[in-house]
């Protein structure tokens, strides 16, 4: 079967720009043209888009997405190539999911200073200036999720 630029970015709810996009970023084979010059999308071509978009939505770089699509069109790549890359990338986003909850932790603990502070009357300033406190308390924190 075969579609038209705007039946492919409908049927895969992206626009024509990204479509064009995936395109020039060298993402995808070659698009056929029909006799006007318009792009004509097979059903393979639509399983590629579906892959790239697969990838960008787990916020896989363009580059990294360049690297591995052109392992799979490289007859000599092998499984290994391909798994170690998804496996570094897997990585990658485990050690950003740990700063990420590190940061929603001390999100959280300032919250329920501000709480506090509202329950009790007390200001920033009334709370907030014993360094050596706030540093022992930042700290404590940054521990718990570290050991998380």
């Amino acid at each position: 079967m075969s579609y038209s630029i705007m039946e492919t970015g409908k049927k895969l709810g992206l626009s024509i720009h990204t479509l064009r996009y995936y395109e020039k970023a060298g993402l995808m084979p070659e698009i056929m043209r029909n006799e006007t010059g318009g792009r004509v999308y097979t059903d393979s071509d639509i399983s590629w888009i579906y892959l790239i978009r697969c990838l960008r939505d787990i916020d896989m770089p363009i580059q990294n997405i360049r690297d591995y699509i052109n392992l799979l069109k490289n007859p000599n790549s092998t499984l290994e190539e391909r798994c170690s890359m998804v496996e570094a990338f897997k990585k990658e986003i485990g050690e950003k999911l740990r700063k990420y909850k590190i940061v929603q932790s001390l999100i959280d603990k300032k919250l329920e200073f501000y709480h506090l502070a509202e329950q009790t009357g007390k200001t920033e300033a009334d709370v907030c200036y014993n360094y050596h406190s706030d540093w022992e308390h930042f700290m404590s924190v940054l521990e718990d999720n570290i050991n998380e």
